[in-house]
């Protein structure tokens, strides 16, 4: 029975068959797909019913197959379970297959096989020898016979056997007669083989050595092959060879020559087969490459195959009985071994016939190849006859070569190969091609190959137009040696009755490198020598429209796509390459005279035979050609700009070949005269002129190069390259000739410019070269090109100035600079306007050199000021303010304002004398203050420190009792209430704005928008109804040169007022040897102001503000103007030179005006009204920044600036007491002194009057409070004043809050004070030192803006304060700043608690791990100290510089 358990169990159902769904699925699909198929094919072909009928047959079937599907689908789902039940139940009935066959076998066995068993006898004979001998001899013989085989023979008896059988062929072969072909034989092992090459191989053998044994056949092996089949595949089939090899064994029984008809049946059989691959080839050929050019014409099996060739040559030719090129291979009967034998009709050559060969090889079957052969030779014979024809049409020799073989006709001559003509026969049809390597024109080539392969009469029209089709490629290819293009032909509109249209058709338009409507035309023609005849014209054209129309549309691109023909010039060609410098060839032509000359002498002996040049350069090439083009290119430019010189008046040689060769030229020679310079000038320039030629520089791009030789100046400068005898000057302009009027305007402009410098140069350079007027010692001429001249001045001769003319605005401009070693800028960079404004005005640059040099020291200590802009230095911290802003009056005034708050004017005098006054006083009444500005107090007092003895011997002034030097406030809005007060921009005065920049009123009229002005209408609102004259008036040596109201100030409009004097006396300019007139002139401009009240119009003569500027190497920063308020942008004496009215904005947004209350002082003289003379030398130390020594703080800053900053801060202080109700000021006598008092202490803030830079406070304890003070406190805390509240920056909102400290309760004061301290006197025991953060740093700027104050005193009791803790006590690496954390702390008084600021929205700054760890300390500090009466302030703090332990950042 066989097992039943699980390794048994069968693998899968075997209930019957299945199928995957997705075939399933593709069936359908398929089967669906068909029927739709076969219903597209078949419904057009019936009725409209029948169709229906037939679709909605369709619609059903596949309806029901595709729902029998989808239930398939669904039920596929949950075919696992059925699967495993099938599985199961398969399982059980294969089992029960099992027991069932067993019984049945079992049964079987019983009853039908054991009955009839029976045991034999027991075979003991048998038993005993095998048990006994190990051996079984009784076995029957009948067995061995049978089954035991008979031994073999040796191998000695085989080889005796084989040897004797090898005896017995050779002599049967010796005593036979055997064919010729069959000679080749090798007999061994008894058998011979005969081999005939590339036919057959047999092998036969003798059955005995009796004569009459016949030969034996064993083996035949076909040798034939076809070597397109490939593969090594038989051509012979196996059933084939057996026939054969009973056919050829019956040929060798009972025959006298057996072997020679075993010969003739093989070897016509093998004729026969190779025929027969010949044939199949053929077939082959025609079938895949040949088509209709071959065709079997006869094919006998076993005879011959007859193929014709060539056969489109039929089609073409129209002779009667055309030619028929036919190969024919056939069995020749004639020769007794009957090769196969090859024929040709026409027939050959028998030199051509050999070539072909006369037999075809066995070897290598190949129609193919043998047609190649055959029409290889055909073609050469073909070609060989064609080029003695052609020979008669060129010069060159004909020749063949190439492979395949191709017959070379040269053209031209000399030609490159691939400028021949190369002539092929078309292999498969017999045709003749012709191609042309550089050609690509199929209409030449085509008509020379109809004409060789038709008709050759008309071949000699056909090379004389190939020959001039390829001149014109070469004219083509020597044009792209240049930028240009070629055309054959043009969009011309008029060609009709135009001389284009008798040129000939071989023509070729290259437009003039960089010319856009000039084209040279190139006419090709034949000669009568089998050369061509080039001739050249020069075509203008214009762009033009299809219909001829000229005018310009701008809005179509392409409408001008078409060109108008204008003259066509013809070019002499001879004259264009044998002029001077015009060699185009290497060397000379030989005349047919000197040919023969040289020919004799060689053969006389008298001349060796020179070797045989090389061609230079390349065939392509054409250089008669590329010179004309080069040569019209050159010379085009220059007949249109010399007909646009004539057009302005300049003379001109035309153009010229300049010297050796180099390039051509334009001479001209002469200049139109400048209409703004004298006769004088015109003529002395023209003298000075050598020659002026006009060239043109090529790369790297195309430009105008014009050169100026001039004689040498009178006036030496110290460059070397201008100390020589002549001297050159070349402008470049860049070629474009449609815009040759600009290039020729640019011209004028340039040679304006040099006339008008030399006429002011030529009035200077007499007296420059004068040594009486030691104007040489004063500059050095740096340079002088007639272009600009440069002049360098200074102690050091480094600052320089350039002045040149400019033509775009007809006046001089000077460029300032500076020269070898200098550390700063030039110092006239900022009043470059008035210096160009004055060179303008006087024309006289011996005026503007003394100016120069008298001004540079005073200059150099102006620009050592700052000018930096300074954030929050007034109570507004998001105002920014300038330090210093410069704002030059003229050449010799400049203005000085330190925080839009106070002016300083300064003069500069002749002898090394600078005068300096007040600005802020009215320069008509000394009773009045000019808006904009407050007078400085102390201001006399301060300069007469700076006096030196020498000035003050020459110039005594004794000042009266009456003047004095500390003036009040003017009369009206004080300047802090307009500092505060929030205004909109001032835009000026209605009526000094138009909308065209100018004037409303006519120019004889002044401005009504001063009142100061003597001459104003307004003046009937002054204090009287003239105009006192300056208590200076007196000391007015000359006419001052500028004055308050001078055009070049930043703050004023361009009024016509004159000067009325300077302050003190000055030398004249003819003292100095120089003849002056009053610049006051030149501060006249008819042009009024620009939109918005800019004093500045766009003239060149305008200065902006300075906290706007813009300069290269100015010495300010950007910046609002000094007088801005609430983002004006105006100078600080705006609002006083512009009107006296100033604009505002009404609820509606509407501009209404608002009458300024008038500035009036008392009557009485003013110290610093008057000027102060001081030296250069003490104006340079009043303005160069240093360290006062009796002050710890570092920063660099000038006496001026510390004491302005003083009289800042001390104007301030009384406003700051004011707004604070816990001081309280007292009353005093003592002029520039503040004393105030709080509770328990007094203050007194006075200057340092030794050098009244400095502020200092007194502070003393009233009687009731002495004790609560000890000195050591107070003086803290008037330490802490000097050296962080009065001190640079002078910030208002720092004095504000130390005023704020100081009006807090007296003992939290004190915890105060002792924060001060150790901010003075760091402890080094500790890890933190302190600062106290008057204002708010950057830093801080999340809590408020930058720069607001830092101490606030609120009305619930609670003092809110900025500290700074830096780390102290740790060795840092160089360059690795300290940690430094921002604390922010509010003290409630009330409560005697101390907690850290929080901001209302959280900020990333604030939410720090430091500041968190900060207010952690803090909390527990106050924990600790909840009920002490200590006041918490000062331990707290103490407590975070001593334990605080900031996180690593």
């Amino acid at each position: 029975m066989p097992p039943i358990d699980g390794h048994m169990m069968p693998s899968g159902p075997q209930g019957g068959n299945t199928i995957p769904l997705a075939t399933l699925i593709d069936y359908s699909i398929q089967r669906t797909y068909h029927e739709l198929n076969v219903l597209s094919e078949l419904l057009p072909r019936k009725t409209d019913m029948e169709r229906k009928i037939e679709i909605v047959q369709f619609a059903s079937r596949s309806r029901q197959l595709f729902i029998r599907l989808l239930a398939l689908v669904k039920w596929a789902s949950s075919a696992t379970k059925v699967d495993k039940c099938g599985e199961i139940c398969q399982f059980l009935e294969q089992q029960s297959m099992w027991f069932v066959d067993t019984a049945d076998m079992l049964a079987r066995m019983a009853r039908e096989t054991l009955v009839n068993a029976r045991l034999p006898n027991f075979s003991l004979p048998c038993a005993i020898d095998v048990l006994t001998l190990g051996t079984y001899p009784r076995l029957p013989t009948c067995i061995r016979e049978k089954i035991v085989p008979v031994d073999p023979i040796t191998a000695a008896e085989k080889a005796d056997t084989l040897h004797k059988l090898t005896q017995v062929i050779q002599y049967r072969l010796v005593s036979t007669d055997l064919p010729q072909q069959m000679r080749k034989l090798r007999v061994e092992n008894g058998r011979v083989k005969f081999l005939v090459e590339h036919e057959f191989e047999v092998t036969l053998t003798l059955m005995g050595d009796s004569a009459a044994i016949p030969w034996r056949l064993l083996d035949i092996n076909i040798l034939v092959e076809d070597p397109e089949t490939g593969d090594g595949k038989s051509l012979v089939h196996s059933l084939q060879v057996n026939f054969i090899h009973q056919l050829a064994q019956s040929r060798l029984l009972e025959n006298d020559k057996p072997l020679h008809d075993l010969y003739r049946v093989l070897h016509s059989f093998c004729q026969s087969l190779q025929l027969e691959v010949l044939h199949s080839q053929t077939q082959r050929l025609i079938r895949e490459r040949m088509g209709d050019s071959i065709r079997v014409e006869d094919y006998t099996v076993g005879r011959c195959l007859v193929v014709s060739y060539w056969r489109d040559q039929l089609k073409k030719e129209k002779v009667q009985e055309p030619v028929v090129y036919k190969l024919k291979v056939h069995v020749c009967e004639e020769d007794g071994g009957k090769p196969l034998q090859i024929n040709h009709s026409p027939v050959m050559a028998a030199e051509e016939s050999t070539r072909v060969g006369l037999a075809i090889k066995s070897n290598h079957l190949s129609i193919e190849r043998l047609l190649m052969q055959t029409i290889e030779v055909r073609t050469h014979a073909k070609l060989k006859d064609l080029s003695k024809d052609l020979q008669k049409y060129v010069d060159g020799k004909c020749e063949l070569r190439d492979l395949p073989i191709a017959l070379q006709v040269p053209i031209l001559n000399p030609s490159m190969d691939s400028e021949q003509l190369r002539i092929m026969v078309d292999s498969q049809r017999g045709t003749l091609r012709a191609h042309i390597p550089v050609s690509t024109d199929l209409q030449v080539r085509q008509d020379i190959e109809e004409c060789l392969n038709i008709e050759q009469k008309g071949l000699h029209k056909h090379i004389v137009n190939l020959r001039l089709h390829l001149c014109l490629l070469r004219c083509e290819k020597s044009a792209q040696y240049l930028p240009t293009s070629c055309q054959r032909h043009l969009p011309l509109v008029n060609i009709a009755n135009h001389p284009l249209e008798k040129l000939t058709k071989h023509q070729l338009f290259i437009r003039i490198p960089k010319q856009s409507c000039h084209y040279l035309v190139v006419e090709l023609d034949e000669k009568k020598n089998k050369d061509v005849d080039y001739r050249y014209y020069i075509l203008e054209t214009t762009p033009c429209t299809a219909d001829g129309t000229e005018d310009f549309i701008a809005e179509d691109v392409g409408a001008k796509l078409y060109l108008k023909a204008g003259r066509l010039i013809p070019i002499d060609s001879f004259s264009f390459t044998h002029g001077p410098y015009t060699r185009v060839f290497d060397e000379e032509e030989e005349t047919e005279l000197q040919t023969l000359r040289r020919k004799r002498k060689i053969l006389l002996g008298q001349l060796d035979e020179p070797k045989s040049k090389k061609t230079k350069g390349s065939a392509y090439f054409i250089p008669e050609l590329t010179y004309i083009l080069a040569s019209c290119e050159e010379r085009i430019p220059f007949v249109t700009l010399g007909s646009e010189f004539e057009r302005n008046g300049i003379v001109h040689s035309g153009v010229q070949v300049d010297s050796q060769g180099t390039c051509f030229c334009l001479s001209v020679v002469s200049m139109p005269d400048v209409e703004d310079c004298s006769k004088k000038a015109n003529e002395a320039i023209k003298k000075l002129i050598l020659s002026i030629k006009v060239r043109v520089l090529s790369k790297p791009s195309r430009n105008w190069i014009i050169e100026y030789l001039f004689a040498r100046s009178s006036l030496q400068s110290a460059n070397k390259k201008e100390q020589g005898p002549l001297q050159r000057v070349t402008y470049m302009y860049e070629l474009n000739i449609d815009n040759i009027q600009k290039m020729v305007k640019e011209m004028l402009d340039e040679w304006s410019a040099i006339c008008h410098l030399y006429s002011i140069i030529e009035e200077f350079s007499e007296i420059y070269n004068d040594s009486r007027t030691g104007l040489q010692s004063t500059v050095n001429i740096h340079s002088y090109n007639y272009r600009r001249l440069s002049l360098v001045y200074g102690p050091n001769k480094t600052s320089i100035a350039n002045i040149q003319w400019k033509s775009d605005i007809k006046q001089f401009h000077i460029n300032f600079g500076t020269i070898g070693q200098c550390t700063t800028i030039n110092p006239h960079v900022v009043m470059a306007t008035q210096l160009i404004q004055e060179l303008n005005c006087t024309r006289s640059l011996t005026q503007v050199a003394q100016i120069l040099h008298d001004t540079w020291s005073p200059m150099t200590s102006i620009n050592k000021l700052s000018t930096g802009i300074t954030l929050a230095s007034t109570s507004n911290p998001k105002q920014q303010t300038p330090c210093f802003s410069i704002i030059p009056q003229s050449t010799t005034h400049i203005r000085i304002a330190f925080r839009s708050v106070s002016c300083v004017d300064v003069h500069f005098k002749s002898n090394k004398i600078v005068a300096i006054r007040d600005g802020a006083y009215s320069l008509f009444d000394n009773s009045k203050a000019v808006d904009g500005f407050n007078p400085t107090p102390m201001l006399k007092a301060f300069l007469n420190t700076f006096v030196d003895d020498a000035v003050s011997g020459r110039h005594m002034r004794r000042i009266s009792t009456t003047e004095d030097d500390n003036p009040p406030s003017p009369v009206g809005i004080d300047s802090m209430d307009v500092f505060n007060m929030s205004q909109p921009p001032s835009m000026g005065s209605p009526a000094s704005r138009r909308q065209d920049g100018g004037l409303r009123f006519p120019s004889p009229m002044t401005p009504p928008s001063n009142p100061h002005t003597p001459a104003s209408p307004s003046a009937a609102r002054m204090s009287s109804a003239t105009v006192t004259p300056s208590p200076s008036a007196a000391l007015i040596g000359t006419p001052s040169p500028g004055n308050v109201l001078g055009v070049g100030s930043p703050g004023n409009p361009p009024l016509h007022v004159p000067s009325p004097g300077s302050f003190v006396p000055a030398p004249s300019p003819q003292s100095m040897g120089i003849q002056m007139q009053s610049p006051a002139s030149s501060f006249i401009s008819p042009q009024g102001m620009v939109e918005g009240g800019s004093p500045y119009p766009n003239t060149g003569l305008a200065m902006p503000s300075p906290g706007q500027r813009y300069w290269s190497n100015s010495p300010s920063v950007p910046g609002p103007s000094p007088a801005s308020r609430q983002g004006t942008a105006m100078s600080p004496g705006h609002p006083a030179l512009h009107s006296p009215q100033t604009q505002s904005k009404d609820g509606d947004h509407k501009t209404s005006v608002m009458p300024h209350p008038s500035r009036i002082l008392p009557q009485r003289s003013w110290a610093a009204s008057f000027p102060t003379l001081i030296s250069h030398e003490a104006f340079d130390n009043l303005l160069t920044p240093n360290k006062l020594q009796s002050m710890p703080f570092s920063v660099l800053t000038s006496p001026l600036e510390r004491f302005l900053g003083c009289v800042f801060l001390r104007r301030h202080l009384p406003r700051i007491i004011q707004n604070l109700d816990q001081l309280r000021q007292l009353p005093t006598t003592e002029a520039h002194v503040v004393t105030f008092k709080v509770e328990s202490l007094q203050f007194r803030v006075n200057f340092n009057m030794t050098t009244l830079q400095t502020l200092h406070m007194n502070v003393t304890p009233v009687p009731e409070y002495r004790d609560q003070w000890p000195a050591e406190v107070t003086q803290i805390l008037e330490k802490f004043f000097d050296y962080k509240v009065a001190c640079p920056p002078y910030k208002v909102n720092a004095l504000t809050a130390f005023c704020r400290l100081l009006s807090i309760p007296y003992k939290i004061l004190k915890d105060c004070i002792q924060i001060m301290r150790l901010e003075l006197i760091p402890d080094t025991n500790m890890k933190w030192s302190v600062q106290w953060c008057l204002t708010i740093p950057p830093t801080g700027a999340f809590v408020a803006a930058a720069g607001t104050t830092a101490v606030a005193v609120t009305a619930k009791n609670k003092m809110v304060l900025m500290l700074q803790l830096t780390r102290i006590g740790l060795q840092l690496q160089p360059g690795v700043e300290p940690q430094s954390v921002i604390v922010q702390l509010i003290y409630d008084f009330n409560t005697n608690t101390i907690q850290p600021m929080e901001p209302k929205t959280p900020s990333p700054q604030q939410n720090t791990p430091a500041q968190n760890m900060i207010s952690q300390m803090l909390k527990r500090f106050s924990d600790y100290h909840q009920n002490s009466n200590e006041c918490a302030l000062y331990p707290a703090v103490r407590d975070l510089m001593t334990n605080f332990v900031a996180p690593p950042v």
